[in-house]
């Protein structure tokens, strides 16, 4: 195919007092399309671009015929200091880059865009987009936890920026004041180099006092813990860390890390259950086939099955319990997806007493893939899963503070506080720290250590320091 051609075509066929519209004139494959400027010339004005197309000459002195030319032939600048390519720079420079693949439709779907930036997805330019399309990639990957923390992440700086002032939006997002008091507030987006060290320990202050949204209008904002600080901003900084990988934002501006923002930690402190409380909750009779009785069930299953917390108890299937040889096999939920390798299966082996409650409250239909408990079916969405565990946690938690207020019971005894009397049990049985970590499902020993370090207790101490 022959090259295209350009060239300035003066449209007269609807003239009027004031002159007629100049057309780009494209040829090519033997057909002729017109193109329009939107710039309209005098009959004299179009007989000096004519003479002048091979070169604007040193005798042209007036500066309108000057600018004049620059707009067809040349570069020009418009009112805001931008400089832009004439009119048929325009036209051979977008032949040249399309090549062989010209089409007409292609020459005006690319002089249309002519120097425009392509305008990047939100979540390239956003921080706040950019948490939010994590959200989705997450719950499309069925990680419905982790979905909603970046999810909460995300609304949490929102009502943040929005909250600031005029001098904060300037201050921390370079927005300028409104002149006039009418003039309303542009439109605040949380760009991935807004994210410095002062805005993020200005943002953990604002969640201290105003972190938790109120749940209607009538009620006032309260202040959030710096856990919740913690778990956002980790979210914020995993964000940050794929926009460095995909090269959207500078290493040399990363905010986070010593002598920069460090993200807290927050209280860590877990209480396990007394042996005598433990002793008291196994003790218990509460009325069968009641809520009570099944909260109850629920707690000490997970107490003698190594800690299992509910939502592994709700995953687990009958291919996992062996009735016969007396055990259960699973993999902890929280580390199936996030470790694809050197995942430790927990061995958990049956007492009479979780033997009785897969009896008790064990669904008829025992196929292998089917759940042991009715509280998830092969039918739900990830996310449905994901509420139904919820709600059965917040349940089994309900009915535990009952049990603990009728028992005279003062400790926590809500279902993470088995998990942790389980491990605590083990330790002042004087087991092995390698033991421990297995029955818990940890892949490493360090984290077994830390485990333990959390727990409020003199003889955990005593043991790792130990070690």
């Amino acid at each position: 195919m022959k090259t295209a051609t350009a060239t300035l075509f003066y449209d007269t066929r609807r003239s009027s007092a004031d002159g007629s519209f100049v057309r780009l004139s494209i040829y090519a494959n033997q057909k002729q399309k017109l193109f329009t400027t939107g710039e309209k010339v005098s009959p004299e004005d179009w007989k000096f671009l004519e003479r002048t197309k091979g070169g604007l000459p040193g005798t042209v002195k007036n500066e309108d015929r000057q600018k004049l030319w620059q707009r067809f032939y040349g570069r020009f600048t418009d009112e805001l200091g931008k400089q832009h390519d004439g009119y048929l720079i325009r036209a051979q420079s977008v032949i040249e880059k399309l090549g062989d693949d010209f089409t007409f439709d292609a020459f005006a779907d690319a002089l249309a865009n002519y120097g425009k930036e392509k305008e990047k997805p939100a979540e390239q330019t956003d921080l706040i987009a950019a948490l939010l399309a994590k959200a989705k990639s997450m719950s499309n990957a069925g990680r419905v936890g982790n979905a909603i923390n970046y999810e909460l992440a995300a609304k949490s700086l929102r009502r943040f920026v929005e909250s600031f002032t005029d001098e904060e939006r300037r201050e921390f997002l370079k927005i300028p004041i409104p002149r006039r008091s009418n003039q309303p507030r542009t439109v605040a987006k949380l760009h991935f180099d807004h994210l410095t060290a002062e805005f993020l320990t200005t943002y953990e202050q604002w969640m201290q006092h105003y972190g938790k949204a109120p749940q209607s209008k009538l009620k006032a904002s309260t202040g959030a813990s710096l856990t919740t600080v913690g778990i956002y901003l980790r979210h914020v900084r995993s964000v940050v860390n794929d926009a460095i990988e995909a090269g959207l934002m500078s290493r040399d501006v990363y905010p986070f890390g010593r002598n920069r923002y460090v993200i807290p930690a927050g209280a860590n402190v877990k209480k396990a259950l007394s042996k005598e409380y433990i002793e008291q909750i196994k003790a218990y009779q509460p009325i069968p086939g009641t809520s009570e009785q099944r909260s109850h069930d629920l707690w000490l299953f997970s107490y003698f099955c190594n800690g299992a917390n509910l939502t592994d108890i709700c995953r687990l299937t009958w291919n996992r319990v062996d009735l016969k040889e007396g055990k259960l096999t699973f993999i902890r939920q929280k580390t199936a997806r996030s470790k694809k390798q050197s995942q430790t299966p927990i061995v958990a082996h049956l007492r009479s007493e979780t033997i009785a409650i897969i009896e008790r409250w064990g669904t008829t239909d025992r196929r292998s893939n089917t759940y042991v408990f009715p509280f998830l079916n092969v039918d739900m969405t990830d996310q449905q899963k994901k509420q139904a565990v919820h709600q059965t946690v917040k349940m089994t938690n309900k009915w535990m503070r009952k049990i603990a207020e009728q028992l005279g019971i003062e400790a926590d005894v809500n279902t993470y506080s088995a998990r942790h009397s389980f491990a605590t049990s083990l330790l002042k049985s004087k087991a092995p720290l390698a033991f421990i970590s297995k029955s818990l499902g940890h892949t490493n020993i360090k984290t077994t250590e830390n485990y333990l370090g959390s727990f409020d207790d003199d003889e955990a101490k005593a043991f790792l320091s130990a070690l």
